[in-house]
């Protein structure tokens, strides 16, 4: 059933209704990767290619080739940026950048 009153207290008091926003301090946007080859296999390996800069919590490529990789803090995501922008992956140049830019 449907349960009056609970749905505006749900997205009012979760988390602030920032749940699905990403932290930019610790999150890198990704670019350079193949469009339309997207999968759970690929953001694996890319978690584990993202881990050498750091403690890679998570990342997702959609369809486009873009995306996002979270880290664990704020130094991760420089160290990232400064190893990772061009490096290889999977035969992609991959580009690794402040998450700030792609919100302006």
């Amino acid at each position: 059933g449907w349960y009056p009153g609970w749905q505006p207290m749900f997205s009012k008091g979760w988390g602030k209704g920032k749940q699905k926003k990403n932290d930019p301090a610790t999150t890198v946007w990704l670019g350079g990767l193949p469009a339309e080859q997207a999968s759970v296999e690929r953001n694996k390996a890319l978690v584990e290619h993202m881990k050498q800069a750091g403690n890679c919590k998570f990342v997702k490529v959609g369809k486009s080739g873009t995306g996002f990789a979270v880290f664990s803090s704020a130094e991760e995501v420089q160290t990232a940026i400064a190893t990772l922008n061009g490096s290889n992956f999977q035969g992609s140049i991959i580009e690794v950048d402040v998450w700030t830019k792609k919100e302006a």
